[in-house]
This record gives structure tokens, C-alpha cells and sequence, in this order.
């Protein structure tokens, strides 16, 4: 039944969309990481084509990844950077990222999905007004 619910290629689109632009806007120096986790639930939710509740699990399934991800690359980071000392703050404050990112994807993968319903809506709508 999960196989069925959650899209894993979409997810694993969104992951990678996720890494590119938190590399991108790593180098930069200007931390977008918490628009993308939403951008890219929302373009997630809006290619699965599905209910608000799979949009949601596939949002929850794209943060989890996309947070391990990225948070890892984050403590790696600052380690290597010379903040070791502060290992227990730094992993402690990548949790909270975690679940704040996990929650805006989630958040993301329904609005997608709804936006999704409402495009198809208005599509059938025109289609019929063709006719």
C-alpha cells in the first residue's frame, strides 16, 4: 500500500532540487533552505497528482530525506570548519531544522496537491466551455 501511496521517483526529484539549491544558496551565502523544503513539497505535490493526505505523506517523505541530507552536509561542514567543540549544539540545532523543514514540506506537499485539484478543476471547466 506505500508503494502505491508514495511516488518515489517525484520524491527523489525533490531531493535532488532540495540539495542543488542548498548547495547554490550555501555557496552564495544567503541560506534559502527553508523556501526551498516549501518549493519544492509544493512541486512535489503538484506532480503526484493525487489527495491533500498523499501530497502530505509525500511532503513528509521529501523532508525526512531532504532534512537528513542537508543537515548532515551542515554538521559536516561546520566540523570541519573547526566548530567540534560545539558538537552537541550544532546536532541539536540541526534537529530543530529537521523537523521545521520536515513540517514546511509537508505544509508545501498539501498546498501543492490542492493547487493541483484547482488546476484541474479549471481546466475541465474551460474544456467544457469549448465545447
Amino acid at each position: 500500500m506505500i508503494k502505491e501511496i508514495i511516488k518515489w521517483r517525484t520524491v527523489i526529484i525533490g531531493a535532488v532540487i532540495i540539495l542543488t539549491s542548498y548547495i547554490i544558496s550555501d555557496i552564495s551565502g544567503v541560506s534559502l533552505i527553508l523556501p526551498s523544503f516549501l518549493l519544492t513539497g509544493l512541486v512535489v505535490g503538484f506532480i503526484i497528482n493525487e489527495t491533500e493526505k498523499n501530497g502530505a505523506l509525500n511532503g513528509v517523505v521529501l523532508g525526512v530525506i531532504g532534512g537528513i541530507i542537508t543537515n548532515v552536509i551542515l554538521i559536516v561542514m561546520m566540523y570541519l570548519q573547526g566548530y567540534g567543540d560545539f558538537i552537541v549544539s550544532i546536532i541539536s540545532t540541526a534537529l530543530i531544522y529537521l523537523v521545521l523543514e520536515i513540517v514546511v514540506a509537508t505544509v508545501g506537499g498539501v498546498f501543492g496537491s490542492l493547487l493541483r485539484i484547482e488546476f484541474d478543476k479549471s481546466e475541465m471547466e474551460y474544456e467544457e466551455v469549448e465545447e
